[in-house]
C-alpha cells in the first residue's frame, strides 16, 4: 500500500529502478531496496508507448531503451559488472519507487522484458529491451 499512498499525496517522488537478470540493479537514484543496493548509473528515464489496434486486435508495447552509463562507480564500470556473459535475452524488470518502498513487493511493476540488443562504449551502455507480452 505504500506507493499508493505515496502517489495520492500532492507532491511526489518518484524514480525507476531497473533489475537485469536478478543480479544486476541500477536507477537513477543511489538506493537501497530490502537490502539490495541499486547503482545511480541509469541515464535516462524510461517511456512506453502502448497502442491498441481494435481492427485487427493487436495490442503492443513499444522497445524501451535505457541509456547506463559506464563510468566508474565505486571502482567497477557497468560494463565490468556484465563480465564477459551475454546481455542478449536476459531478462530486465522496470519498477517505480516511491519514498516509503521497503521492498520491490511495495513498487509498482510497470515493464517486463529482455535484452533485444546492446550497445557499449567507454561512456556509455544503451539497451534495447523488447517487451514480453
Amino acid at each position: 500500500m505504500a506507493f499508493k499512498d505515496d502517489i495520492l499525496a500532492r507532491d511526489t517522488n518518484l524514480y525507476p529502478v531497473v533489475v537485469i537478470n536478478k543480479n544486476i540493479f541500477i536507477s537513477t537514484n543511489s538506493t537501497t531496496i530490502n537490502g539490495q543496493y541499486y547503482k545511480p548509473l541509469l541515464l535516462n528515464v524510461p517511456s512506453l508507448k502502448e497502442s491498441i489496434d481494435i481492427e485487427k486486435r493487436n495490442y503492443r508495447i513499444s522497445n524501451v531503451t535505457l541509456d547506463i552509463s559506464n563510468y566508474k562507480h565505486d571502482g567497477e564500470r557497468f560494463s565490468e559488472a556484465v563480465g564477459n556473459t551475454s546481455l542478449i535475452n536476459q531478462a530486465v524488470d522496470i519498477y517505480w519507487i516511491s519514498p516509503s518502498v521497503t521492498t520491490l513487493d511495495d513498487a509498482y511493476k510497470a515493464y517486463s522484458g529482455w535484452v533485444l540488443r546492446y550497445e557499449m562504449s567507454d561512456e556509455k551502455v544503451k539497451l534495447t529491451v523488447e517487451d514480453r507480452s
